[in-house]
């Protein structure tokens, strides 16, 4: 099969699966699809029935099948398509032909059994394969236990949050999904409507993914939309654009396609456990070493080196020039403290796993679970979130402080042929827009953005300002940073040292009209 477009091979490795819906169809799918059936038999897709049988013989003693259905549905979500084997049967029957009972009962003895027939939640749970494939590509979909019938999704995050969300069971403690809806990751195409309307007014698609590629972070999993698309094409589908050029009026478009940071984006769905970058512009996934190296994608320079998302790299606790590296707190990673997960259950913070990214999760009886009082005991939330507030008002105060003398000193700099004074100017700088790409506010590794800060501002306030002021009848020459004061008549020459200049120096009015020019020299 001939492909003309780049990412419609994408699209249908996403959604492989042969017509008729059987237990089993995965080893039909994997002829032509080994590589994809590789991933997904060493992942959890296709490793549950254990799971589902520890579950039925510690919770569910005593049950029958039809019991366990009406409570909670495992069958469902662990091996819809379990209905399908053994000629054609109820959820119930399914149940108990797939696990063992004792009288009709449920029991701490029960196992697995008729394992080969066990189907996981295998490519045609999720898959929609139509008669004619694969001349029709398959559409995502939930096969329903229920109802032998699919339910369609609208959009790979839907479809995972029927299971891993409370899409097809209201009252399920699984809420990634929910918890997701509302993150900061699900919602990002009005964030890059106004960063395309406002900095990138007469650029074309194609040259806006050549430098800020809005596609990679936002929405990687764009490109997959409208039958596969490139980058530049996926900004031009979801954002309007008036003779082939975003404007001061470009907004979204096709907002009901936009996937946002999906599930998809750092989840390869054929092996989701394993950290993975779906890669806009290669279509591909990019299997990370961990959850903060799959961060640092995009909260870091790890897929953009001249990106200005650095809060990958300010924990890390390098990049500074002229500062010692150093971590706040060593060994603590992004989703140490971001997605936490408390062990109690029932909570929010079990329910959710995470996927809020908030570090205070508040639970249903009012309270909340705080990742920073788990190794900070002696903290509770009300203290743990006074002290970020306290470290973000720190920076935020010195911060605007150290912008004034780092622009102060710039402007004087101009001109200036003194490279001892430049260089000291660009590392101040640098240090400046280093601590400013922190996206936390100043809570990230807090001792080293204070320390960036305060060595920008040394380094400012090292270089040598000239000021004048008007005191009653005398000029007050003052200066700042080292340097010796120099005189003349005119600002073209006959420069030379002012003796015995002081700091400041006060020149008295003579009553006879003159003009004097001081500078300083290194």
């Amino acid at each position: 099969m001939q492909l003309n477009q780049p990412f419609l091979r994408k699209a249908v490795v996403l959604a492989i699966l042969l017509a008729p819906v059987t237990p089993g169809a995965w080893a039909q799918c994997s002829d032509c699809h080994a590589d994809v059936f590789t991933k997904w038999s060493g992942g959890v897709h296709a490793n549950t029935q254990t799971d589902v049988a520890n579950e039925l013989s510690q919770s569910d003693i005593g049950l029958s099948p039809a019991d366990v259905i009406q409570a909670e549905d495992c069958l469902a979500c662990h091996g819809p398509t379990a209905i399908q084997a053994n000629g054609v049967m109820s959820e119930s029957q399914a149940l108990g032909y797939f696990f063992t009972t004792s009288n009709g009962l449920f029991s701490a003895g029960t196992v697995a059994t008729n394992t080969a027939l066990w189907p996981h939640v295998e490519c045609v749970a999720c898959h929609n394969v139509p008669n004619n494939h694969p001349t029709t590509l398959p559409a995502l979909a939930l096969f329903n236990s229920q109802t032998g019938q699919y339910v369609a999704a609208g959009g790979a995050s839907a479809l995972c949050g029927q299971c891993h969300g409370n899409l097809h069971f209201a009252g399920t403690d699984h809420r990634i999904y929910n918890a997701w809806t509302n993150s900061g990751h699900a919602h990002t195409q009005t964030d890059v409507a106004g960063e395309l309307s406002q900095s990138h007014a007469g650029q074309t698609p194609a040259a806006v993914t050549t430098g800020e590629d809005c596609v990679a972070c936002h929405a990687p999993t764009a490109v997959l939309a409208n039958g596969g698309m490139t980058e530049g094409q996926a900004l031009g589908y979801f954002f309007t654009i008036t003779n082939g050029q975003f404007t001061a009026g470009t907004v979204s478009a096709h907002g009901s396609e936009w996937p946002a940071v999906a599930c998809t984006a750092c989840h390869d769905p054929h092996d989701p456990k394993k950290p993975s970058y779906f890669n806009s512009a290669t279509g591909q996934y990019q299997v990370m070493t961990n959850a903060a190296q799959l961060c640092g994608q995009c909260h870091g320079n790890l897929r953009f080196p001249g990106t200005d998302h650095l809060s990958y790299n300010i924990l890390a606790g390098t990049g500074g020039v002229g500062v010692t590296n150093q971590q706040t707190m060593a060994g603590v990673t992004c989703t140490d403290c971001h997605m936490y997960t408390s062990a109690a259950d029932p909570s929010n913070s079990k329910s959710f796993h995470g996927h809020t990214w908030a570090i205070a999760v508040a639970e249903p009886d009012g309270s909340s679970t705080t990742s920073c009082t788990v190794c900070h005991t002696n903290m509770d939330t009300t203290a743990a979130l006074a002290q970020i507030a306290s470290w973000k008002a720190d920076f935020q105060a010195l911060n605007a402080t150290v912008q004034a003398n780092v622009a102060r000193a710039a402007a004087v700099a101009q001109g200036s042929q003194n490279p001892t004074w430049l260089a000291a100017l660009q590392e101040a700088q640098h240090n400046l827009t280093y601590a400013e790409s922190d996206e936390s506010g100043g809570f990230h590794n807090h001792g080293y953005l204070m320390a960036l800060l305060n060595d920008a501002n040394a380094k400012a306030l090292a270089l040598p300002v000239l000021t004048a002021a008007v005191q009653g009848t005398s000029v007050v020459i003052s200066w700042t940073g080292a340097g010796t004061l120099q005189a003349a008549a005119a600002p073209t020459g006959g420069w030379h040292d002012v003796p015995n200049a002081t700091n400041p120096l006060v020149i008295p009015a003579t009553g006879q009209a003159q003009q004097q020019f001081y500078r300083l020299r290194p």
